[in-house]
């Protein structure tokens, strides 16, 4: 009976968690890029052990037309690259793109956008008055009739275990990653990527996780009660 108590007490922590990952999902349902994470769930791995992980679903969202020159999005496998505070590399599907003051193409936070030359240093653009920007299908970025840089797009062996390191951004740790072919995605100059959250369905799996919960709650309950009167009647 207690091993009982004990089993769907791992449950509720379980369901509980999974609340917590869709509630955040409807929380960025507006977030752009942002890629929606699935529930917890156990699999077997390769050892036969069961475990109990969270993945992140990589399907393509649904683009809008921004008309900025700086937004862009990928349509198909890829992301972003961009350099944190600390040099370290970040990807995302979130393509808000804009000039710093110190003349860097960075994202919406700050963080500067790598070409395949390294950081895009737009400074010259700055100086240029009427200055056309034109982003290619492959990311090639030009001023005019100059050529600054190719928007680096790399691809990762596993992108649905990637640790997201806030919004749309995850990190790159020991994932291998290069450069994503250019046969496998083109960037569209003048729109974001959407969420890929479809409300529906995650309201659907809250309504389903909360009637779980409240089902476990009651075993729960019963199972404290029999536990109860069997210590009763052992005192008698």
């Amino acid at each position: 009976m207690i091993k009982g108590i004990y089993t769907v007490a791992r449950s509720l922590e379980h369901r509980t968690k999974n609340i917590d990952v869709i509630a955040n999902n409807l929380a960025n349902i507006n977030t752009t890029g942002y890629k929606r994470e699935i529930p917890f769930s156990e699999y077997i791995d390769e050892f036969g052990q069961t475990e109990i992980k969270k993945f992140t679903s990589q399907q393509q969202g649904e683009s809008f037309l921004t008309s900025n020159p700086l937004d862009a999005a990928i349509y198909g496998d890829g992301f972003f690259a961009l350099k944190n505070e600390d040099g370290k590399i970040e990807i995302t599907r979130d393509g808000r793109f804009k000039i710093s003051d110190e003349g860097f193409l960075t994202d919406a936070n700050g963080k500067k956008v790598l070409g395949r030359k390294g950081v895009i240093n737009m400074e010259d653009t700055l100086s240029q008055k009427n200055s056309i920007i034109l982003i290619s299908s492959t990311g090639e970025i030009k001023v005019g009739d100059q050529t600054l840089d190719t928007l680096l797009v790399v691809k990762v062996d596993n992108p649905e275990e990637l640790e997201r390191s806030g919004g749309s951004n995850f990190v790159i740790n020991d994932e291998p990653f290069s450069a994503a072919p250019e046969s496998e995605y083109k960037v569209s100059q003048g729109y974001l990527e959407q969420s890929n959250t479809n409300p529906i369905v995650e309201m659907e799996s809250m309504i389903q996780l909360n009637k779980a919960y409240e089902t476990s709650q009651k075993i729960i309950n019963a199972l404290d009660q029999s536990l109860d009167h069997a210590n009763q009647i052992g005192r008698i």
